[in-house]
């Protein structure tokens, strides 16, 4: 097994459960730079084993490491040359829907870099569905999110491919997924299955430590990030939960809450019942 990699984190976690908020903060942390979804991950599919696969990330990782510290500048998906903290706009557009903001391009990075700052590179479903190699070689944590709150944020967003039950990148990686999936007619069964999926990968292959909760981040004032990035202790942000969002459909959060609460199994790994009663309960 190649050496453990050194100085390059990465981020996986469910969609919409603030790991591109988690990019925006460490960006304000001294020597850490955090990069959203900048790799091509359907090239992923075409890595002979897990060293080839390890391989082109550490590849990718060196080049923007060197881009980095002597030109300024990384490859990413930003929002006006940032990463900001969310992909979806905070307004509707004229069809009453929100719409992606993101673009994927040239950032620059203006703070000091020392030789052996840390990179952090956030690609949730592609990293989830091959966690259990990556882990081995790369420190990783996952970012999660109530349930409920989960649920509901994809089913306000008509471009998420996960509103529609399917996550393609995540398919492509992982056939027993894809099978699973396409076996499922109801989007919304589909939607439960992705985040079972995912949280059954995260106990499986995550020590407890690697995985942060998106409400614990919000309630420490992005201190919560201290556990994996020393630096961030220094942070103290005005974040506010998004849990109950205003474009949040709350009779369908109601429905997606009932449907939770029928379930057992890996939905149930990082969060409880109470968790989502409390939240159904403010809907």
């Amino acid at each position: 097994m190649p050496a453990r990699s050194k100085g390059n984190v990465l981020i996986t976690g469910i969609p919409r459960s603030g790991t591109t908020l988690v990019c925006s903060l460490l960006n304000k942390v001294p020597d850490v730079v955090a990069l959203h979804e900048p790799m091509n991950v359907w090239d992923f599919s075409k890595s002979r084993d897990a060293n080839a696969l390890t391989t082109t990330i550490e590849n990718f990782c060196a080049e923007a490491r060197r881009s980095l510290r002597e030109q300024g500048f990384a490859i990413s998906k930003h929002v006006g040359g940032e990463i900001r903290d969310n992909a979806a706009a905070d307004e509707v557009n004229s069809s009453g829907t929100r719409s992606r903001r993101t673009e994927h391009g040239k950032i620059l990075i203006d703070k000091a870099l020392s030789e052996n700052f840390t990179l952090a590179i956030k690609h949730p479903l592609a990293f989830t569905a091959l966690l259990e190699p990556l882990s081995r070689h790369f420190e990783c944590f996952a970012v999660i999110r109530n349930p409920l709150a989960t649920l509901a944020s994809w089913n306000s967003l008509d471009w998420l491919k996960v509103k529609k039950g399917h996550a393609p990148i995540a398919e492509k990686l992982d056939p027993d997924l894809a099978g699973r999936l396409a076996e499922e007619l109801d989007p919304i069964e589909r939607q439960i299955h992705i985040l079972e999926w995912s949280h059954d990968r995260y106990r499986r292959f995550l020590p407890e430590q690697a995985i942060m909760k998106y409400e614990d981040l919000i309630a420490t004032h992005a201190r919560e990030l201290a556990k994996f990035f020393p630096a961030a202790a220094e942070l103290d942000e005005g974040l506010v939960s998004r849990n109950l969002n205003k474009y949040y459909d709350r009779a369908l959060m109601t429905d997606l809450g009932r449907r939770l609460l029928r379930r057992a199994g890996p939905v149930w790994n990082f969060y409880s019942k109470r968790d989502v009663e409390g939240l159904l309960g403010e809907v």
